[in-house]
């Protein structure tokens, strides 16, 4: 019996994919990856025979595995369900700005505290929430969190330190903010590129800096510039396409999760 299996490919992304699994009856003969294989345990128990050891994960263990690394895959017992990210090894050096890549020396740890685990979930509930205009900034700061978790904690991966870069941040808020306001399809490359910064870098430093993603910043500045909009009497509806949300229903849920009310609820003087 096969669950919600889904595959996600994104060729956009340095032909990273996820792996959605959700099944009881399934099994995979012994094959390897190209690149490296990065997942959690969600639910369930999945079994591996791999490294010449046969072995039981149950759920909150993680699944690491090297380039070519040979293995099977099963259900243990009832339905397991994970999520695996795969990645090539040029894409990891890259996305993350290392030049050492050493792998992971443990197949499955424990997820320490499960962050891994959210990580993994995270990205499989953006990439499942349907198209938005900041969708491939959000999904790519999904992928950057599972790596830089997945490298920098099991696979002894040392990221460059994240700085408060000041002057950096300062540039990236007024570059979104005249962005946003001119209309434009953001992205982190351009967004690192305009500020000299490793993409990875980039994330971990405004993070630090502001306590916000970039993403978070975009989403701000699309909110303000809406919410600017509808107090100049402009419907809900074409403020939300002018800020650059899908439609008005995109804008009412995050304008309630950001001010708390919904537009309606905005009272003019």
């Amino acid at each position: 019996m096969t669950g919600r299996n889904r595959y996600h490919h994104l060729g956009w992304h340095h032909g990273i994919e996820l792996f959605e699994a959700a099944f009881s009856t399934q099994t995979f003969g012994r094959h390897a990856h190209e690149g490296f294989a990065i997942g959690a345990i969600a639910e369930g128990a999945g079994g591996y025979v791999c490294r010449g050891e046969s072995m039981v994960l149950p759920a909150g263990s993680l699944s690491l595995m090297n380039p070519e690394e040979p293995h099977t895959g099963h259900a243990v017992a009832g339905q397991v369900r994970y999520n695996m990210l795969y990645a090539s090894e040029t894409a990891v050096r890259d996305l993350l700005g290392l030049r050492h890549l050493h792998g992971f020396p443990a197949i499955a740890p424990q997820d320490r505290g499960l962050a891994l685990t959210r990580a993994l979930a995270a990205l499989a509930r953006h990439l499942g929430s349907g198209i938005t205009v900041d969708h491939r900034v959000v999904v790519e700061e999904a992928v950057h969190d599972v790596l830089a978790q997945a490298f920098s904690h099991y696979g002894r991966a040392e990221l460059r330190p994240a700085g408060r870069e000041p002057a950096a941040a300062r540039l990236i808020r007024a570059r979104i903010a005249a962005g946003v306001e001119a209309g434009e399809t953001l992205s982190l490359a351009q967004l690192a590129d305009e500020a000299g910064l490793n993409v990875s870098y980039l994330i971990r430093s405004v993070k630090r800096a502001t306590g916000l993603t970039p993403h978070a910043h975009i989403l701000q500045a699309r909110l303000d510039q809406a919410r600017r909009m509808l107090l100049d009497g402009m419907p809900a509806a074409e403020a939300a396409i002018a800020a650059g949300f899908c439609d008005q229903a995109h804008l009412i849920r995050q304008f309630r999760r950001h001010y708390g009310v919904t537009p309606g609820a905005l009272i003019r003087h």
